[in-house]
């Protein structure tokens, strides 16, 4: 007896071959809703049902509002390196940054971060992080002013590393904490940089950042744009 494929089952095998053959690559648009129920005579439910099959399989990622798209390899940081830009680099990755903003500031909540007083001035260096010229992250790095001044951290435009900037004035970080949770994006230019909705969720990482006297340099806030990002961490027992 002849076995009959289902329609949602003939969908989802024709966009995985696409996808691996290559005619449909990371990022593109698949066809809609509409488009596919046309092709194959089927219902919505048909053709939800192959798209959630392949969102939860990571072929796919729905976009509310937008369309469905072909899911992009997310990068996986395996914290090997204090360094962002370095860490990716080893891993084949070709790396930019964007620089939205370098000012100077006061805030208390960052000051008690950094150990500093209240009113002291800090400099505050907004940038988005490109892997492969796309947007994954918008970082804030937070410093006081007295150890590096809005003059020097102007040269973060040559270099294309908030480090490398900082060594430049040998200012060495030999260590960080990291701490991780999601956060939803409720302003509307950094969303607009990182190319998400406002109220999107991301990967939210507060970092801080010491030299080798164990002195706080730095303080970091950075939204990860969670399709693009994973982190590995290696546990080893005895």
């Amino acid at each position: 007896m002849d076995y009959k494929v289902p329609k949602y089952v003939q969908i989802k095998t024709d966009i995985i071959n696409a996808i691996k053959s290559g005619k449909l690559k990371p990022g593109d648009k698949v066809d809609s809703e509409s488009v596919l129920k046309k092709k194959y005579n089927v219902s919505s439910i048909t053709v939800r049902k192959a798209f959630n099959d392949l969102i939860n399989e990571n072929y796919l990622v729905g976009v509310q509002g937008v369309g469905t798209f072909v899911a992009k390899e997310p990068i996986n940081r395996r914290l090997t390196s204090i360094s962002f830009s370095d860490e990716l680099l080893q891993q084949g990755y070709k790396i930019d940054m964007q620089v939205d903003k370098i000012e100077e500031v006061t805030d208390e909540r960052i000051a008690e971060k950094l150990g500093l007083a209240p009113d002291q001035t800090l400099i505050c260096v907004k940038r988005v992080r490109l892997v492969n010229n796309e947007p994954v992250a918008y970082q804030c790095s937070f410093m006081d002013s007295q150890m590096l001044s809005l003059e020097q951290a102007q040269k973060i435009h040559e270099h294309k590393s908030f480090y490398k900037t900082l060594a430049e004035y040998n200012i060495i970080p030999v260590g960080a904490t990291e701490n991780y949770s999601i956060k939803t994006v409720n302003d509307s230019h950094i969303a607009k940089l990182m190319k998400i909705k406002k109220g999107t969720d991301t990967f939210f990482v507060k970092r801080t950042t010491f030299d080798e006297t164990g002195k706080v340099i730095e303080y970091a806030e950075t939204y990860f744009n969670k399709n693009w990002y994973s982190v590995t961490v290696e546990v080893k027992f005895g």
